[in-house]
């Protein structure tokens, strides 16, 4: 490493820059996600080792990991870093330098650190109205926000279910043959969740699974197959599974999800059967990244959880989360989907929506379905009795964490989600 900016010193004297003037700035962005971490703390350590990029002008305008995601699901690991160089030029002479090709870029190829893609974009013009407000990489005034609303307005996002009572929720089949059910929720590019109750022993034919499915029994019993399952039990079936005769016990209550056709998961080529007796709750927590900021977003909670289902490929998980009484729990986003029902408790939700910040009160039987990039929680949401919840998410669950819901409280009778 020592020889590195002996190395380039001699590259640039031997005339490697263009010769036209270096007056157009461009911005090289590196986008992807990121699987060895360490490799690249390496890769990004031999950088500034070689001083490659002081000598050429250039320099980091942004961190890559995000604050937020305002949309879509960005897969584990995804950064983004932002290079400012003079010219075109010298983002070139970077990239095709011999210290860069044979020295620096195979501590990230060899093995590959990442999926990565590097682009080169123009900067734009400063606007006229800019003049005197922007300097080199930095603001020379203080921006106040102008006349933003204090509470804007917006649609919330297609596919939000909050604050549902199965007990209320619309009757249907799940399935040709099958009995009534309370649909919670149905959309073709997320998949179906019902929950199926009986006060009386039933018998239906369950026919083949039309999709992957998923069945958790929180009272009672069912059995189909060659399967039996007990409050507590959980399994999952493979698409065209055939389920023959279902027998749902008696004050049984059962919940079913059914993921949408082409969904990516793992296959099933089996049924797969977890007890609850051959599970264990183990300790768990609400927990911030390092920083001082990150400390101010809230304290951590503590919390027990027993899983259920961990998809090795897509990271998708089925678990059960068990919260004590006075737990709470920052503001918080996720970059994926969350789905919940509530077996025991009690639980108070606040939503921060576009539309405005909701609470809701849930009691066994409540559910909400929240896609990604929805602030909630915050240290108004929490349960006087405890709290048990069955929770899924089509991929990893991760966090980020915020002090302070931006939106004023919305009235429930004010506007109706969607």
């Amino acid at each position: 490493m020592a020889g590195w900016p002996l190395l380039l010193a001699g590259l640039l004297q031997g005339g490697v820059i263009a010769s036209e003037p270096c007056t157009d700035p461009v911005y090289m962005v590196v986008a992807g996600p990121t699987h060895d971490r360490e490799r690249m703390m390496a890769y990004g350590q031999a950088i500034a080792d070689s001083q490659i990029y002081d000598r050429l002008g250039a320099y980091y305008i942004n961190s890559p990991r995000a604050v937020a995601t305002f949309e879509g699901d960005a897969p584990p690991g995804y950064a983004t870093l932002i290079v400012r160089f003079p010219c075109l030029a010298n983002a070139r002479t970077f990239w095709n330098s011999d210290v860069y090709q044979n020295e620096i870029l195979p501590l990230r190829q060899n093995p590959s650190a990442g999926d990565y893609f590097v682009t080169v974009y123009p900067e734009m013009p400063l606007r006229p109205e800019m003049v005197g407000k922007v300097g080199e990489a930095e603001y020379l005034v203080r921006f106040e926000g102008g006349d933003i609303p204090e509470r804007p307005v917006y649609a919330d996002p297609p596919g939000l279910v909050l604050g549902v009572d199965a007990d209320s929720a619309e009757l249907a089949a799940p399935s040709p043959g099958w009995p009534a059910a309370r649909l919670l929720r149905r959309d073709e590019t997320t998949g179906e969740s019902w929950r199926l109750a009986a006060e009386r022993a039933s018998d239906f034919d369950g026919g083949v699974a039309p999709a992957l499915t998923e069945i958790y029994v929180t009272r009672g019993s069912m059995r189909f197959a060659r399967v039996a399952l007990g409050p507590g039990d959980y399994a999952r079936l493979g698409t065209g599974y055939d389920m023959g005769e279902v027998r749902l016990g008696e004050d049984s209550a059962v919940l079913l999800f059914r993921y949408p056709d082409g969904a990516p998961a793992s296959p099933q080529p089996e049924p797969l059967v977890v007890r609850e007796a051959d599970t264990e709750w183990t300790a768990g927590t609400v927990a911030r990244d390092a920083g001082a900021e990150a400390r101010d977003a809230g304290a951590e909670a503590p919390l027990m959880i027993r899983r259920l289902f961990t998809d090795p490929e897509t990271g998708a998980r089925t678990h059960l989360v068990r919260l004590a009484a006075g737990v709470s729990v920052p503001w918080e986003i996720h970059t994926t989907a969350e789905e919940g029902y509530l077996l025991e408790g009690d639980y108070v939700l606040a939503e921060c929506l576009p539309s405005g910040r909701r609470d809701y009160d849930y009691t066994p039987g409540g559910y909400f379905y929240r896609p990604a990039g929805i602030l909630h929680s915050g240290p108004d949401s929490t349960t006087t009795t405890g709290a048990t919840w069955l929770i899924r998410t089509p991929r990893t669950l991760d966090a980020l964490f915020y002090p302070a819901c931006p939106s004023a409280p919305a009235s429930l009778e004010e506007e109706e989600s969607p």
